[in-house]
């Protein structure tokens, strides 16, 4: 069921080129892809000593349809086969990320048997993920926002979350990964 619905969800993400693929904090990467729409954040932040800032601010972005964040486990880019990039070092991160850029996603499994996701993209290139060895709490290893503001997660003990984004952490419904 969930593996239809994962297939279901990313069929109008099929296609599309990744763009503003980057380095996030830690080992994390991020891939926008479709249309660009800037977010500005009404919210004007105010100088103060505690965050060090000196002159009010608000936040503005671009954000994809469609945005993907690669986090809590450990990761490889290959290109042809062949390993370019890995969630170890900065470099190795960057170097994953350029070889991404630009590529068009054309599927995502996901073994059931170990959790690890392939994501696979159309000049060869390809994302592996897996989760982290002995975790005390199944944490999140991707999550995907689609264009209609819910999100498919996937934890690393195999099961998903596809629900609002606006949807608290402790309100989500966790439901195992199956065919």
């Amino acid at each position: 069921m969930s593996k239809k619905l994962l297939q279901q969800v990313c069929k109008n993400l099929y296609g599309k080129p990744s763009w503003n693929v980057r380095r996030g904090y830690g080992s994390s990467i991020t891939f926008e892809f479709g249309k660009p729409k800037l977010e500005v954040l009404k919210k004007v932040f105010e100088p103060s000593k505690k965050s060090g800032r000196k002159y009010p601010h608000r936040y503005a972005h671009v954000h994809g349809e469609w945005h993907l964040w690669i986090f809590c486990c450990d990761w490889i880019v290959q290109q042809e086969g062949r390993k370019v990039g890995d969630s170890t070092s900065e470099k190795k991160i960057d170097q994953g990320c350029s070889v991404l850029g630009g590529q068009y996603l054309t599927k995502v499994v996901v073994n059931q048997k170990n959790w690890q996701t392939d994501f696979h993209f159309d000049l060869g290139g390809r994302l592996k993920t897996k989760p982290y060895k002995n975790e005390d709490e199944p944490l999140e290893m991707w999550s995907l926002r689609c264009p209609d503001g819910r999100w498919f997660e996937l934890r690393a003990d195999g099961k998903f979350s596809h629900q609002s984004g606006k949807t608290p952490s402790d309100k989500k419904v966790w439901k195992p990964f199956t065919t």
